[in-house]
């Protein structure tokens, strides 16, 4: 075996990244792509540097074992650019991801979605950084430098890597559990960790505000979406996750809460009262499981954080509930206006879209008016009806043109 063999490899793969195809009808999305494409031929240069070191040191004893090593790590990057570049992840996904980060974050996130085995987020420099610390070798003293100067461009234009889940890319009813992952940067980047002080010491602490945080963005369908996925997939408690009925407990305090406003829409307290039904029935399926001393934790967790978390979500956009009462006073607003003479003015609420569903008529409504407007036990019936899932992608295409539209006369005035 020879250094020339795995060269010769690189080179195959070079070739593959170099000529997968995009064929993405959003420019945003077409971007990031095009960005993480470079980065993987970046990380390809990486291992060239490597090879390339070796070859001329003299390695008689471990040859073949970094020769080895090298050619396994050229089929990880391969494995890697098909779950990223070429992912049957549909594009309308990467909308509502796109949008959540532009309202609740600090500036562009540049992303891709990846299909994983399960829901994760990662990065690609993260990914290459966890490779290299795995090599069971030195550093060749040829190519170091040229190494760390790749390493740190990688570094500097890395792109967010966000898993979904295998069997789940096509089940639109998941994709709120995209935007849990979604939250682990802005977490992380806007430190977050902050409203935690008061908070129990447990090392699932980020996991549980995070539902916390993702629940009060996007209502009743990331707790209807949380519980379907953790009650078909179950986890035990692990060091960093609570167990799956601890979860729900996030998501059945937050219903709990809301179930009290008597401000809200009444189509919108039916949805909401029904999805607690269903959390509230999982739940008790497997409370067992959990210990009184994980629910007394879960419960100050929520108890000192729900404020904190309503207001740092307060200071970009609205929480759902109040959103979804501002939209239904906007609603109102229009109909008396007779808003309806022009597309741009018309603002719907839950029921608006399911009439517009029952109609087959696709809506340029918010995806949170979209996905909260299917969470009703009727709606989980019919999850696996293609129905459904061409409603909803075809809503956000609507949504999402709708808003460009908007933007593009606002500047043009």
């Amino acid at each position: 075996m020879s250094f020339d063999v795995v060269l010769d490899s690189f080179a195959r793969t070079e070739t593959h990244i170099e000529k997968v195809p995009f064929d993405i009808p959003y420019k945003f999305q077409l971007q990031s792509l095009q960005r993480a494409k470079r980065l993987f031929l970046k990380w390809l240069d990486v291992y060239k540097a490597y090879a390339n070191g070796y070859k001329q040191e003299l390695l008689p004893r471990t040859t073949r074992h970094v020769i080895r090593m090298l050619s396994s790590f050229a089929d990880d990057l391969e494995r890697t650019v098909r779950e990223v570049l070429q992912a049957r992840i549909p594009n309308e996904a990467y909308i509502l991801v796109d949008e959540f980060f532009n309202q609740l974050g600090q500036r562009p996130v540049t992303f891709v979605l990846g299909e994983g085995t399960f829901f994760e987020q990662t990065s690609i420099f993260r990914q290459l950084s966890e490779t290299v610390a795995k090599m069971h070798a030195p550093r060749p003293i040829r190519g170091t430098a040229t190494i760390d100067i790749m390493m740190r461009h990688i570094e500097t234009h890395d792109v967010l890597v966000i898993y979904y889940a295998q069997g789940q890319y096509d089940n639109v009813l998941s994709w709120p559990l995209l935007l849990h992952e979604a939250f682990h940067h802005l977490y992380t980047s806007q430190r977050l960790d902050r409203l935690a002080k008061d908070c129990p010491d447990v090392s699932w602490l980020e996991e549980a505000l995070i539902d916390m945080y993702i629940v009060n963005y996007f209502g009743p369908a990331y707790a209807l979406s949380l519980a379907t996925y953790l009650q078909r997939f179950p986890h035990e408690k692990t060091v960093t996750h609570p167990s799956f009925v601890a979860r729900i407990f996030i998501a059945l305090r937050y219903l709990t809460e809301i179930k009290k406003e008597n401000e809200l829409p009444l189509p919108l307290s039916q949805h909401i009262s029904d999805v607690f039904d269903y959390l509230r029935d999982v739940w008790s399926e497997h409370k067992e499981v959990d210990t009184d001393k994980v629910k007394d934790q879960v419960e100050k967790v929520y108890d000192n954080a729900a404020q904190g978390v309503i207001d740092v979500i307060s200071e970009k956009t609205q929480p759902f509930s109040d959103f979804m009462k501002k939209n239904e006073e906007k609603r109102i607003a229009t109909h008396k206006a007779g808003g309806f003479e022009y597309v741009e003015k018309q603002v719907l609420s839950v029921s608006d879209v399911v009439e517009y569903f029952q109609a087959g008529i696709p809506v340029a409504a918010d995806p949170r008016v979209v996905f909260n407007a299917f969470t009703s036990r009727r709606y989980q019936k019919m999850a696996h009806d293609p129905r459904i899932r061409i409603f909803i992608v075809e809503s956000l295409k609507k949504w999402h043109l709708k808003k460009a539209w908007l933007a593009a006369k606002a500047v043009s005035h």
